[in-house]
């Protein structure tokens, strides 16, 4: 949830386009909590992260956030009480599967920042303002991918969000115990975000390369007769198409790289997909196309945060306020 985004000095790597996005790196990210109760803290963090972070380095107003975490991934070192945290006295995981942030603007302040934006947990809505830093310059890291890092924090009222706590799903929460527990929730964050530098990789030289020689009507060919004779050869395979595709876009060969990232969409026909066809179209100036695939990815999974984001910049959707 939070903040990031977007403080992140200027990348050495060239786009296309005015900003960057970065994905949420969740297995290099934290969300914790602390919680005061029985005299004591209860601390835990949410393992389960997806987000978009898009960081225009001369226009921070155009910079944005979207984080999805998942309720059933939360964890307190303690099994018994995490099924208690999931069940209807607490968050209520199976009627809200997900804890939702979206930034309403980015704001520099002094040498840090601060997140508007609207956090959305237990079927509530809340404006929150979330004040962030960056805790590392940019890192080009060896693997071939642009690296950002942040740290912030937040504390809240779990009331606000109507998580009263109760004991019908476990008994030994009792009235002492229920009386101990604190209001206010202390957040905090450390986030990860990494963006492929394809240039870099050099992973996918060879075949990027060939097609920039020879086109990619032998390549599609070749992907479709597998696709149709054997196809689960394609399987884990729409990354690397992915990444192939956007290094013929960054070479301004878009034609070649639409075609890749249409069959993309065919073989696979997931958010992900919808959304980086979208993101190609976007670049390339076709707001139309881009703007359909943005509602078909969307359509496919609604807290899509990618395609959150181009549906903002498309006009298509917008960060509702607090109800």
């Amino acid at each position: 949830m939070q903040l990031l985004a977007l403080a992140v000095a200027a990348a050495a790597v060239s786009s296309p386009s005015p900003f960057r996005e970065f994905r949420v790196d969740a297995g290099h990210s934290d969300v914790a909590f602390s919680i005061g109760f029985l005299g004591h803290p209860v601390r835990g963090r949410f393992d389960d992260i997806r987000g978009t972070i898009i960081y225009a380095p001369e226009n921070l107003s155009a910079s944005a956030i979207s984080v999805v975490i998942g309720v059933k991934s939360i964890t307190t070192g303690s099994a018994h009480r995490d099924e208690h945290l999931k069940s209807p006295d607490f968050f209520d995981a199976t009627k809200f599967p997900s804890i939702v942030f979206r930034s309403t603007s980015v704001e520099k302040r002094g040498t840090s920042f601060i997140a508007n934006g609207v956090l959305s947990m237990h079927g509530v809505q809340r404006a929150v303002s979330i004040p962030f830093r960056e805790t590392s310059p940019m890192v080009a890291d060896p693997h071939g991918s642009t690296l950002v890092f942040f740290t912030g924090a937040l504390r809240i009222a779990r009331k606000d969000y109507g998580i009263l706590g109760g004991s019908k799903y476990n008994d030994w929460f009792d009235e002492l115990r229920s009386a101990t527990m604190a209001d206010s929730v202390d957040i905090s964050l450390d986030v990860s975000g990494w963006d492929p530098d394809i240039d870099r990789m050099h992973r996918y030289d060879a075949p990027i390369q060939r097609m920039e020689k020879d086109g990619v009507t032998s390549t599609l060919t070749r992907l479709r007769n597998l696709k149709t004779n054997f196809p689960d050869s394609l399987r884990g395979s729409s990354y690397d198409l992915e990444q192939i595709a956007r290094g013929l876009l960054e070479h301004g060969r878009t034609a070649d790289a639409l075609s890749l990232f249409r069959f993309n969409v065919d073989a696979f026909d997931n958010a992900s997909t919808h959304a980086t066809l979208a993101r190609a179209f976007e670049i390339a100036g076709n707001a139309d196309s881009a703007k359909a695939h943005t509602a078909r990815a969307l359509a496919i999974d609604s807290l899509d945060t990618r395609a959150f984001e181009l549906g903002r910049r498309l006009g298509l959707v917008r960060v509702a306020g607090p109800r």
